[in-house]
């Protein structure tokens, strides 16, 4: 199993500890950031795929995709937030994330958004 390097943003400790905790059980790599501020000092292009949450002090997790789709970075993006709706969700998916996931996590769905980032669907048959 290849190791991909994940980077998981969340200003929650307990929230962001515990979601790179869970991608590491399943075999990544992860770089954990209290802030988009804390991201940005980090060179994108070494990581596979970003989880971050929506809101947070600071530039919020949406504005992260939508600098880093202005840049024309291609990273895959997964936004979690406890404050979903729909505006919100529409808004974020335009802009190019993957998905806009509810917390508390749904731990399954997570991996298998980052299975199909990182390695594409699973052959049908």
């Amino acid at each position: 199993m290849t190791q991909f390097l994940i980077a998981v943003l969340d200003d929650d400790d307990h929230v962001r500890d515990a979601t790179a905790s869970l991608l590491r059980s399943a075999g990544h790599r992860t770089r954990v950031f209290a802030s988009v501020a804390a991201f940005s000092a980090h060179d994108a292009r070494e990581i596979a795929c970003i989880v971050s949450d929506y809101r947070m002090p600071g530039r919020s997790g949406l504005e992260l995709l939508e600098e880093l789709r202005a840049r024309a970075c291609t990273v895959p993006f997964i936004l979690v937030t406890a404050f979903l709706s729909e505006p919100l969700r529409r808004r974020a998916l335009a802009s190019g994330a993957l998905a806009v996931l509810d917390k508390p996590l749904d731990e399954v769905r997570l991996l298998a958004l980052l299975e199909t980032a990182l390695n594409g669907p699973a052959p049908q048959g």
